[in-house]
């Protein structure tokens, strides 16, 4: 399946399938004949698919660079470090990245793409369903800081998708349950129908079936899509792809990045989110029965340790979400919708805090 990310001149196919890494040298030789590249991976994957950079290293003669698996990791040394690899590998401005791995390279070497020579093309490989449904796709490349998440970053829009969902049989369970957060988010601000898709179908996702799994990648993507061509640089309804991430990345800055995934911290986030929808009356009661639903089927993860609500209070102002030092959230008003809220008072956002966190403290 191919759909199209349609951005005019800049507009890329995100291609979907299962089984079709094999082909994936072919297209590149095809799209960019003999034109030098660097593969990103990290260790993990470096590990677990060396047969497969084997045969990219023989198809497309290209170089490898190997990052540390990690958020931890996403740093603007390890991101420098990849462009002393691009000049090692004598790239000029005709030449070509691919990303191969999660999120996190994803980030890395669409950013390293985005700088080196003023920008060169990159192509995303993703292996994680996170990266399938959501950081794939957009074009937003970036770094994290030590005050904050993302906070060092281009739009750079890749070249291709290439969606392999047969990458997924591989992926430790817990990473695949944390991509299932960035899906669902999806059901929460991509209109009733994805909202009614997401209900009838997250626990045939979460058991990995291959149809509503495979149907969960494609409508997510498309969604994705769909906002991405209306917004491209979160000038306006982009940053309800944000559903739940105010918190989230609060919450990860608050445990330094480690013990807890990406799409972990997006689930406590989402439930953080319509909690606080619910205090500030964003979210009529009629529809509370139908988000409860969901949310209670949730597979919340363990975090590492009782979170302090005053601190990831703290935290949520170093974000970049944040505008002249206000807080922004994305709230849920109805299901498949959701709009940006700015002015809510600290009292609400702790109560929301304190009342989801509560419950991770029970679940722990």
């Amino acid at each position: 399946m191919r759909l199209t990310v349609d951005l005019g001149s800049r507009s890329y196919p995100v291609f979907i399938d299962s089984g079709s890494a094999a082909r994936f040298p072919d297209y590149l030789k095809e799209r960019f004949g003999g034109r030098k590249c660097v593969v990103v991976t990290n260790a993990t994957i470096a590990k677990r698919y060396q047969s497969y950079i084997a045969a990219l290293k023989g198809a497309l003669g290209c170089a490898v660079h190997e990052l540390p698996d990690g958020e931890k990791y996403k740093t603007v040394e390890n991101w420098s470090a990849i462009l002393d690899t691009f000049v090692s590998a004598r790239l000029d401005r005709g030449s070509f990245a691919v990303a191969f791995g999660g999120g996190v390279v994803g980030d890395m070497a669409g950013f390293a793409a985005a700088c080196f020579m003023r920008g060169i093309d990159y192509v995303q490989l993703p292996t994680t369903l996170l990266a399938m449904v959501d950081s794939s796709v957009g074009g937003k490349t970036a770094v994290d800081h030590p005050h904050g998440k993302n906070l060092i970053g281009a739009f750079h829009q890749p070249s291709a998708v290439w969606v392999d969902i047969g990458f997924l049989e591989t992926l430790p369970r817990r990473q695949f349950l944390a991509g299932c957060a960035e899906a669902f988010k999806y059901g929460f601000i991509g209109g009733r129908e994805m909202f009614s898709f997401v209900a009838e179908n997250m626990d045939a996702v979460m058991r990995a079936e291959a149809g509503p799994l495979a149907e969960c990648v494609e409508r997510s993507i498309r969604v994705k899509a769909d906002v991405v061509r209306r917004d491209e640089r979160e000038a306006g309804c982009r940053a309800l792809l944000n559903f739940g991430h105010t918190f989230a990345h609060a919450l990860e800055r608050f445990y330094g990045f480690e013990g807890v995934e990406h799409g972990e911290a997006v689930m406590w986030g989402m439930v953080c989110a319509v909690e606080l929808a619910k205090a500030t009356k964003t979210l009529p009661a009629q529809y509370w029965a139908d988000f409860d639903s969901i949310l209670s089927r949730l597979p919340m993860p363990p975090l590492p340790s009782p979170p302090i609500a005053d601190e990831v209070y703290g935290a949520m102002f170093a974000d970049k979400k944040a505008v002249s030092g206000a807080l922004r959230f994305v709230l849920p008003t109805a299901p498949g919708e959701a709009e940006i809220v700015g002015g809510v008072g600290k009292a609400d956002v702790m109560a929301a805090l304190e009342k989801a966190l509560r419950v991770g403290a029970a679940a722990r």
